[in-house]
C-alpha cells in the first residue's frame, strides 16, 4: 500500500480550519470539507485529514466548554461557600482545558511530522528502486 501523502491537501484543510475558527464557526467535518473545497468522503478516506479535522474539532470543544460542564464526580469541599467553590472549580477547569489544548496541539504537530516522515520514506524508497534499476541496467 502506498503512503502517498499530499501536503497540499493537508494545507487546504488547515487553512479551512483556520478560516472557520476566525469566523467563530463551529467546526464540523462537513464544514471543513466545504471550506477546503474537497468532498467529505475525501476526509473520511484519508486518515491524516480525518485525524487533523477531529483534533481541531476536539480542541475547539475543549476551549468552548463552560464551567457548567464539570464532571458530576467533582467533590466540593464543605468548608467553602458556593461562590468560593465555583471560583476554585472555574480555575481548575481552565487549567485542565489549557493542558488539554496544549496536548492536542502537540499531538497535531506530531501527526503532521509523522506524515512528513512517511512522505520522505516513500521518496527514499523510490530513489532506492531507481538506483537498483540503474545498477541492473549497467550490468
Amino acid at each position: 500500500m502506498s503512503t502517498d501523502i499530499s501536503n497540499p491537501m493537508l494545507e487546504k484543510v488547515d487553512r479551512a480550519i483556520t478560516n472557520l475558527k476566525r469566523g467563530n464557526h463551529k467546526l464540523t467535518i462537513a464544514g471543513i470539507a466545504k471550506k477546503a473545497g474537497i468532498e467529505r468522503k475525501t476526509i473520511y478516506n484519508r486518515p491524516d485529514l480525518k485525524e487533523r479535522c477531529t483534533q481541531a474539532i476536539a480542541i475547539q470543544k475543549e476551549l468552548v466548554k463552560g464551567p457548567h460542564e464539570v464532571d458530576d464526580g467533582v467533590k466540593l469541599k464543605s468548608s467553602e461557600n458556593l461562590a468560593d467553590q465555583k471560583d476554585r472549580l472555574k480555575r481548575e477547569l481552565e487549567k485542565v482545558k489549557n493542558g488539554n489544548a496544549k496536548l492536542l496541539e502537540n499531538n497535531r504537530k506530531l501527526v503532521l511530522e509523522k506524515h512528513e516522515l512517511l512522505a520522505q520514506i516513500e521518496s527514499m524508497q523510490e530513489l532506492i528502486k531507481e538506483l537498483r534499476n540503474k545498477k541492473v541496467a549497467v550490468l
